[in-house]
């Protein structure tokens, strides 16, 4: 969908002020998630249910959207092994920031040690991971940070207790751009809490509606690669009927 995002508020100083032409073109699927990520009654979506159904895409696309619509809000980006999160998820970002035409170090800029992406409209992204340490059973690492919405990549990796912890840090700027809480979750099939909180509540029709569960597989993608689901076909029957036939 091409749209322009115009950010700042009615009278913005020149430094908070974009405008950007996106042009992305969804699956319908991703479409349908979209959506729900910028109404004003879900505050969480679950996407996924497969391989290949675009799941980092949407989640970077719809973060990298409210940085720029919302001047000086603030994101969590993550995944359980942050390492794994910069090698996978980020240059998924890094992609549609190009493909949007934002430059590097002007219009956006990324801090690599301190894990933060910083744009010039002072938005803010945080990079962290969402493992649960032993030595931080609370996960007192995230911090009281406040945050206007929330991403979790590969969702399947982490706990209910984590979801719980980064839910109740969602308040920053809220009101004054009227805004929701917003946590996204991307993720494979898997057994965990996820399961049991829209998978299972979504197929019996018991799904709160706050909550949207959006099951997408490689064929709800139509730009996936087909070497991409050639090497899934390839896989052993356990890990093929997870990711592929979901």
């Amino acid at each position: 969908f091409p749209v322009t995002i115009e950010s700042g508020g009615s009278n913005p100083p020149p430094a908070m002020f974009m405008t950007i032409d996106i042009k992305w073109n969804p699956s319908v699927k991703q479409l349908e998630a979209f959506n729900y990520l910028i109404d004003h009654e879900t505050t969480e979506v679950l996407y996924g249910g497969g391989a290949g159904g675009g799941k980092s895409y949407l989640g970077c696309s719809w973060i990298l959207y409210y940085c720029l619509k919302y001047p000086g809000t603030r994101y969590l980006m993550e995944r359980a092994i942050l390492k794994t999160l910069k090698e996978s998820t980020l240059l998924t970002f890094f992609k549609i920031c190009k493909d949007w035409g934002l430059r590097k170090d002007i219009d956006c800029s990324y801090n690599s040690m301190q894990g933060i992406i910083s744009f010039k409209n002072t938005s803010e992204i945080y990079l962290k991971d969402l493992f649960a340490y032993p030595s931080d059973p609370e996960f007192d690492e995230l911090g009281s940070t406040e945050y206007t919405a929330a991403f979790l990549d590969e969702a399947n990796q982490i706990s209910h207790k984590a979801y719980m912890i980064v839910m109740s840090r969602i308040r920053y700027r809220l009101d004054e751009y009227d805004l929701i809480p917003k946590i996204l979750t991307a993720t494979n099939p898997a057994k965990n809490f996820l399961y049991a909180d829209f998978y299972k509540k979504s197929r019996d029709n018991s799904l709160e509606k706050y909550k949207k569960f959006v099951p997408a597989l490689f064929q709800d993608n139509p730009f996936i690669s087909k070497y991409y689901i050639e090497n899934l076909n390839k896989l052993d029957e356990q890990s093929k009927q997870r990711l592929l036939l979901s």
